[in-house]
Order: structure tokens, then sequence, then C-alpha cells
């Protein structure tokens, strides 16, 4: 069996799964209970100063209950005690901490973990007093609300949008993708479906988020200016199911024309067909199985090196047969999946090769791949003029030897005395021979397997069968605990070049599903965007005016798609500074990564200006969405599978940035005054 070609995927993140669950509710609680907190504080204070002679409709819209009170007294007390812990320097959160980098090296984003250390508790239990009690009238108002109201109220709402005949215009855009797209664009043939998906994918997004944010923006407005609103308000109808009931229409008809245009996607990649070469290629859905990638050599605080270009994604090992720096993925746990049913398990890559020397025309690099278990620990050569890495346990290493080479001897009928060579025999050995089976008893009695001379081009797809015998030795117990249950060591051979590699540039191959099961598991993603424009068009007409509602809708929204670029500014950690140290360049006429005079005037108010720049940013920050971690698009143009577990944290993710917006137009839309 020929394995599948691989996709090139850049992972600058990893999307979230269920175990990041509980830090990331964490930070929801200290964010979302600092903009309550203030939340807070001003209702009670505007509740507070309602005269005595104010009608009694007003003051019922800002009535303060005790337990609101008691939050509010038990979140200060505890954000009093986070500040001085702050400047005491004491319970820091060690857990998340990274850090900065101060070469422009990059970064993978990670999601929070959750941290038992004094300063993030403290604000993560001040946060949930501050969302009790900003909630506590939210949550009684949902008690009273009834189902069937909401249907009704999202039944019309669907209605209205539908008769508006909005989308109707906006599908002459799709006119264009009638014809093939290599009828418009020229590209290579294995790059086809990538360029179709992406197109695809644009268009679906200009069609669907252009007339949602036009409709939610003025529906409310719009209602309040023509005074078909006072029909609602006058009925024993809940304010907030105004906003639930639109909310839920506006999103039922974007559902269906979301699957209306998915539909017609796939059919259009279906009839126009694809080419073989990029059907091979992304014609797929890949479920792969990623580790973590390090570095290592003699040198103990080796991790790569960085080669000047731009885009510094990749690091870099230096090849030579001497040579013993190795990138390594590591695998903490081996899926029971991949050894249920098979023999061999693709491992599949693609590296980048940066060329010191010329090299010999029309020839790649080679590579010497090694796989171990915790069963099979290794370590760097101690000489300098050795490259090759050795056992730590060297009896077992001998072990191994002599066990290969009897199994070679029994393969070929030789005598216990006959010289062989194992590598040469192994080398070659394909699924269902006689080899591979010896390959496959071997690997699962010693955990090691060894391919050498496996010569690679840049950026050019390639795998390798590994026995799925190595996989059985890894779910065996016993090794060392503290290694991983799986390590794959990748080396350079050939002298002169050196090789790029990044954390998604390997994996083993779990399974694939159908492309097309994988092409409306993508549209999810942009079902969650959808609902989240949506969402603070509908919280934002509840006060303002339609035209104000849309600009602020659309900041917002375009924000999202800068997010880590913002949070990197908040954070204080971007090379480049903040807009006072641009400011102070532009001046000057230097180079923003020019060094700045040290112990200046300018350079202390300068750095002053980005600190509470930066300090106010990361207040402010997580009100913009994270519309990046829902693009599933990248997953699709390569042939990956979108996992159900990613899915499922989206849809967690939306009801959790929703929240605290719906919480806010429950108290917008009360405290407005509309009937007459």
């Amino acid at each position: 069996m020929t394995p599948t070609l691989f996709g090139l995927l850049i992972l600058e993140r990893d999307p979230y799964v269920l175990a990041d669950t509980a830090g990331l509710a964490q930070a929801w609680l200290q964010d979302a209970g600092g903009f309550a907190a203030i939340g807070l504080f001003v209702y009670i204070l505007y509740a507070l100063t309602i005269p005595p002679a104010q009608a009694e409709s007003a003051k019922s819209r800002a009535s303060v209950t005790t337990f609101m009170l008691g939050m509010a007294v038990a979140a200060l007390l505890l954000y009093v005690a986070y500040v001085v812990l702050l400047f005491a320097g004491k319970g820091f959160d060690l857990t998340n901490y990274r850090p900065q980098v101060t070469d422009g090296s990059f970064v993978k984003a990670v999601a929070p973990k959750f941290s038992t250390d004094l300063q993030p508790m403290v604000l993560t239990v001040a946060g949930l007093c501050a969302v009790l009690g900003i909630g506590q009238p939210f949550a009684a108002n949902v008690l009273k609300m009834r189902l069937r109201r909401i249907g009704a109220l999202a039944k019309l709402g669907f209605k209205e949008a539908s008769r508006g005949k909005l989308y109707w215009v906006f599908l002459l855009f799709l006119l264009p993708f009638l014809f093939p797209t290599k009828w418009w664009f020229l590209f290579k043939a294995e790059n086809e479906l990538r360029s179709t998906v992406s197109i695809t994918a644009y268009a679906m997004n200009f069609v669907l988020l252009l007339p949602a944010v036009l409709l939610a923006a003025f529906s409310i407005p719009r209602d309040i200016r023509d005074q078909n609103i006072y029909t609602i308000v006058t009925k024993p109808v809940e304010r907030f199911e105004i906003v639930l009931g639109r909310f839920l229409g506006y999103a039922g008809l974007l559902t269906v024309v979301l699957l209306l245009m998915t539909g017609v996607g796939w059919l259009y990649i279906f009839t126009t067909g694809v080419d073989p070469a990029a059907e091979a290629e992304t014609y797929k859905a890949r479920v792969p199985v990623r580790g973590k990638l390090s570095f290592a050599s003699r040198k103990q605080d080796f991790g790569g090196t960085n080669v000047g270009r731009e885009f510094d994604y990749r690091k870099y090992i230096a090849g030579d047969p001497t040579s013993a720096q190795r990138a390594i993925w590591s695998y903490d746990r081996v899926p029971s999946s991949l050894t249920r049913g098979r023999d061999f398990v693709p491992c599949e890559f693609t590296f980048d090769i940066f060329r010191m020397t010329k090299g010999v025309e029309n020839r790649g690099v080679d590579l010497t791949i090694r796989v171990t278990t915790r069963n099979a620990a290794q370590v760097p050569p101690p000489d300098a003029k050795d490259g090759s890495w050795r056992w730590v346990n060297e009896q077992r290493g001998q072990e191994y030897a002599q066990a290969a080479r009897d199994a070679v001897r029994k393969l070929r009928n030789l005598g216990p005395n006959d010289d062989v060579n194992p590598e040469s025999v192994f080398r070659y050995a394909q699924p269902d021979s006689k080899e591979w089976e010896a390959l496959n008893e071997l690997t699962e009695k010693f955990g090691f397997f060894e391919i050498a001379g496996k010569e690679i081009f840049d950026y050019h797809p390639e795998s390798v069968n590994l026995p799925v015998g190595l996989f059985k030795n890894a779910q065996q117990p016993g090794g060392n605990p503290d290694l991983p249950a799986l390590s794959v060591f990748v080396k350079c051979q050939t002298g002169g070049q050196m090789l790029g590699v990044a954390e998604g540039d390997l994996y083993l191959l779990e399974g694939q599903r159908r492309f097309v099961e994988n092409y409306f598991k993508t549209s999810f993603g942009l079902w969650c965007r959808l609902c989240i424009l949506v969402g603070i068009a509908i919280v934002l007409s509840t006060y303002l005016a339609g035209v104000i509602t849309l600009l602020g809708t659309v900041v917002d929204y375009a924000c999202g798609f800068s997010s880590e670029h913002i949070a990197d500014t908040a954070s204080g950690h971007s090379f480049a500074g903040g807009p006072f140290k641009a400011m102070n360049s532009l001046l000057k006429a230097e180079q923003p990564t020019a060094q700045a005079d040290a112990g200046s005037t300018v350079d202390f108010l300068t750095r002053l200006g980005d600190g509470l720049f930066s300090w106010v940013l990361r207040r402010v920050v997580n009100l913009i969405p994270d519309i990046d971690s829902y693009s599933w698009t990248k997953y699709l143009a390569e042939g990956f599978s979108v996992p159900l577990e990613c899915m499922a944290m989206n849809l967690l993710t939306t009801v959790g940035y929703l929240l605290p917006w719906f919480v806010l137009s429950f108290y917008l839309i009360r405290s407005r005054e509309i009937a007459a």
C-alpha cells in the first residue's frame, strides 16, 4: 500500500480542545469578571442616585438586591487583595508565564492553563463574584421567559428578514463561480483544489457576513423608529425575549442560507472535477496524530538555528554525517487506533532545505529517521566527531543489533557465522512481506526502528512506513516514565545543507475521512462567526442608532482578524514596541528595530507611554472575538480533517463570548424607555 501524499499546513497555534476547558473557563472568569465588576459598580451607583420622586417604572428597572450588594463588596475586597499581591510580588502566575522574546523569533500561541497560584485564583474568585452579582437579575429574568413567546418572536424575525430579500442581491456575486476556477486563475495542477476552496470560502464569507451585519444592526432601531416595537412591549413579553427572539430568528435564516451555499459550493467542486494531482494530495480528510517538537544536540540549550528568514516559523538543524543535531517529535501517548487492525503506520512529512552550498544538481538531501519508544532511550554522542546517537542502555542496544542479524539470517537461511547487514534488508522491506513481519516482531520487542538515506526535496511531500510493532512496544509498561511514549528523531546527513522543520511538518496518519464530510464541517466555523457578528450587532442596536451599531460591530469584528497581533502588543512583548516607540522612531527616521538610547528622558517617557498603553489594551483586548480560531479553510484546503472535539470547543467559546454581550443587552433594553 502506497502512503498518501502530505498536505502542507502551517500551525501557528493549536486549536482548542476539551483539555483546555478549565484554563479557558478561568481566563473567562478573570476577563468577563473584570468587566462585570465595572458594570456592577456603575449599576449600583446609578441605582443609588435615582431621586425618590422618580417614577416607579424607572426604579423597578434599576433595582438592587441584597445579593448584588454582597457580591459587589466581596468582589471589591478580592480585587483590593489582588492589587496588594501584585505590588508585593507574591502569588505570581507561573503556570502561564512565558518569558519575553527579544530576538523576534516565532512563538507558538498556546491556550491558557488552569493556574492554582495565588494571584490568578484571587482574580478568578473576584471575577466569579462580580459575574454572579451582575448576572442575578438576568438569571431571574431568564426564569420568567417562555419558549413559546421566544419561538414566536424568532419566527417573526425570520419572516421579516426573508421578506426583505437582502440576500438575493448578494447572490449575484456567485455568478463568476458558475465556471471552473482554472478558467480565471493560473496555478499548478496540485494546487487546484486549494485555490478553489480558498476562493469559495472568501465568497461565502462576503456574501453571508455583510448582509448579516446590515440586517442585525438596523432591525431594532428600525422597529423603534417605525413604532412597530410598541405592539410587542405592551404585551406580556419580557424585553430580553425580544433580543433573544431576534437573534434566533436571524441565526435561523443565516443557517438555512449557509447550508444552501455550502451545498452549492460542494456541487461546484464535484461537478467541475478535480485534477488527479490535486485529488491525490488534498481531496481527502486526513486524521493526523501530532507530536511536540523539540531540538537536541550535545549542547544542553540547543533550540534550533534561525537562518534569518523573515518568517521564522521553522528552525533549522545542520546537515553533516558528524552532526549530533536532531529534530525530535515526542508523543506522550499512542492512540490505540494506531495498532488496531494494521501492520504499519504511515509517517508523513515535508521539510524546508536551506542550502549553504549549491550541492549536487537534481539531488535532494538525505535524512536518517529513527523512531524509538521509552524502552529504547537515546542520548547524544560524547565525541564531537561522532554524529550517531546511542542507546542509554548499551547492553540493550547490543542485544538489538544481535537480534536483527539473527532475524536476517533466519530470513535468508544463513548460518550463524555468516556476515549480514540488517539495514540493507529491512530498509526496502514492504508491508505484507516476510521481512516486514520480522521487522514488526523485532520492533515490538525492542522499540527501535531506523531508516537511513531517505532522500527528500525542498517542500516536497514524503512518507515512510513505520512498523506497528513500535507502537505496540510504546503501549507496554516499563522503560523510563519521564520519557515520552514515542519519539521520532530526524537527522540531516548531507553536509553543507540545513534542514528546516516546524511542529506541523511531521505527523502520524491515524486514518482518513471523506472530503464531503469535511467540507460541511468546515462551514461550522463560519456559522459560529455569523452568530458572533449577529449577536454583537443586535446587542448594540438595543441602545444605539443603526449606523453607530453598524460601525461598532464592523470595527470590533474586523479587529478579530488581528487579535494575535493586538494581544502581542498588549502583552508588551512586541519586538517592534508600542505606538510611542513607533512615533519616536518615525520622528527620528530610525528603523523600528533600532536600539533606543537607554537612560535618556525620551526613552523613559516612551517606555512609560507604551507600558500604560499595553495595560489599557490588555483590559479591552478580550472584547475582540478570536476570529482565527473559527477558520477551518486551511484544514480543508490541505486535506486535513476538522476534529469534532474542536468543533465542540468552537461552540463553547461562541457561547462564552456572546453571554456577557447578552447580559449587557438585558440591562440596556431594560433601562431604555420604549413604550409611549
